[in-house]
């Protein structure tokens, strides 16, 4: 059902529903919801969603289930929230950079937070088609402060815009991932099957500060250098932003790229319980890898005027211009499995679970098999020749894969009236070690509850809810922070020997500040799903 038709009644509740669904979708276009790249967290808000969940979500989860839609369907949903994070640093020696045993006074950032989905689902006996465009795991982070800004500067005009010509790239981070997807599936009793094809749309923005102590001076550098690590006078600003272009610009790098989705679903039992597996290959075409094309900005952040510090260096922030650069990185595949089932005599209960693997850590399962195979690599193009940093290297993120449960249940109350609760577990994104205020968060437990009400006799659902995720506490101590200063140290006093101490940790982007510190985090979302669906099973 086409949301211009004004037919009544039916016409007239979806045109007030379409609009205020634009309004929701707006609202997500500014900024988008916390989760690990890639991770579909409450794709349809609080509603039951995963490899055996009859939703259109199933574009993502698992494409066969859209043939256990039996009909026509729609559905829309969005999310907004807060983000919030409290980072409590290791003070520092000031003369190596290490990190001592005192911990710094605790500093809390708070970031926006929300996320849509968009999708809809065609029923041709025995064949279902679907398409649908989404929001898979993206996050912002424009707020950050002075202790954390060595992984997170903090973006001065809260300007996240993607084009070349504005916002320049001089604080905050932004990793949007949006996925558009076609899923076909075909039924044939109670076996289905499905694929879909996704094609990925990325964007990412990074700022943080470089603490140019830490490395060897160009030779045209001739003013004085810093006495201390981390001195605001001795720190050059990196910047990126940019997104993978389907259509490249001149000398660019071209972005377009497709991953697949193989589902499987039986439905058992007189259909009361499903069972339903897919795999999501990594994008095909460059083998798992993804290139964005965009610029960057190498800056000073502050310049020492009385001092001299910084002079003769790369200009400051304000003044500097931005130049062309190119971003790799590696999307992962996954493995997911599900079950639903309905409970009780009259079927009152349905319990909807979601098991799924995530490979963050492409080509292994164990924290430390990751080899740098997840690291960033950056290239710059007409670097300052001034720049402390080198045209191309690596940005070290530390990923590890990732492993996840849902549950998803709802009693139906009465045949309009339904409760839902939901609760998710989620292990970390990044090795202890690896987490900072930029990258990574701890283990993950949320929590969500809502409602699934029927509007009136047209077959339209709307189900609004709110959850919490809790991000664990996790300690990075000094002694395993993998953030080492004291790599970088070593690597310029061999004069840049690759089998010296600290060459590995310098090549693989560690020779940097300290991250050690204590994390906590949490999340607070309110959600809304608005459904409809032409033969639905309503409120099961």
């Amino acid at each position: 059902m086409a949301c211009t038709d004004s037919s009544r009644p039916l016409g007239f509740a979806l045109s007030r529903v379409c609009a205020l669904v634009a309004a929701l979708i707006l609202l997500c276009v500014a900024s988008t919801a916390a989760a690990a790249p890639g991770q579909a967290i409450r794709l349809g808000g609080v509603e039951a969603q995963g490899p055996a969940s009859r939703a259109v979500t199933a574009i993502h989860h698992n494409p066969a289930m859209l043939a256990a839609l039996g009909g026509t369907a729609v559905q829309l949903s969005g999310s907004v929230g807060v983000d919030q994070l409290r980072v409590r640093r290791y003070a520092i020696d000031p003369s190596s950079g290490a990190p001592t045993g005192a911990l710094q006074a605790p500093v809390s950032v708070a970031n926006p937070a929300a996320s849509y989905f968009v999708g809809a689902s065609v029923f041709f006996d025995p064949i279902a088609l679907g398409v649908g465009v989404y929001d898979l795991g993206s996050r912002y982070r424009t707020a950050s402060a002075d202790p954390l800004r060595f992984q997170l500067a903090p973006d001065p005009d809260r300007c996240l815009a993607i084009g070349a010509s504005r916002c320049p790239p001089d604080g905050g981070a932004a990793r949007a991932r949006q996925d558009i997807s076609l899923a076909l599936a075909f039924a044939r009793g109670g076996l289905n099957f499905g694929v879909s094809v996704h094609f990925p749309r990325l964007r990412e923005r990074f700022a943080y500060d470089n603490d140019t102590e830490l490395t060897p001076a160009p030779e045209e550098i001739t003013t004085a250098r810093c006495d201390d690590k981390e001195d605001p006078a001795c720190a050059e600003r990196i910047g990126f932003k940019g997104w993978n272009r389907w259509i490249p610009r001149r000398g660019g790098v071209a972005g377009l790229d497709a991953a697949l989705t193989f589902g499987v679903a039986f439905q058992l039992r007189n259909d009361t319980v499903t069972l339903g597996a897919r795999y999501r290959t990594f994008p095909l075409r460059r083998a798992g890898e993804v290139a964005l094309d965009g610029v960057a900005l190498v800056c000073r952040p502050s310049v020492d005027a009385e001092s001299g510090i910084g002079q003769d260096v790369v200009p400051p922030c304000q003044l500097a211009s931005p130049v062309r650069a190119s971003l790799r990185e590696r999307l992962p595949q996954e493995v997911a499995l599900g079950a639903s089932f309905q409970l009780g005599r009259s079927r009152l209960w349905r319990v909807d679970t979601n098991l799924y693997w995530m490979d963050l850590c492409p080509g292994g399962v164990r924290p430390g098999s990751c080899g740098g195979r997840d690291a960033q690599t950056l290239r710059l193009v007409g670097l300052d020749r001034n720049s402390f940093i080198a045209p191309e290297f690596d940005r070290f993120r530390g990923f590890q894969d990732l492993y996840g449960l849902e549950v998803h249940g709802s009693y139906k109350i009465r045949s309009t009236v339904a409760v839902l609760m939901q609760s998710n577990l989620a292990s970390p994104s990044v090795r202890r070690g690896a987490q900072s205020a930029g990258v990574g968060d701890g283990w993950r437990l949320g929590l969500g509850a809502g409602a699934r009400l029927r509007v009136g006799t047209n077959n339209v659902m709307l189900s609004p809810g709110y959850a919490f995720d809790l991000l664990l506490p996790r300690n990075v101590k000094a002694s395993r922070a993998l953030l080492d200063p004291t790599a970088a140290t070593d690597f310029a006093s061999s004069g840049g020997d690759i089998n010296a101490q600290g060459a590995d940790a310098f090549l693989a982007g560690r020779a940097r500040p300290t991250n050690a510190g204590r994390y906590f985090g949490q999340l607070h979302v309110l959600t809304l799903t608005l459904s409809w669906g032409e033969a639905p099973r309503v409120l099961e």
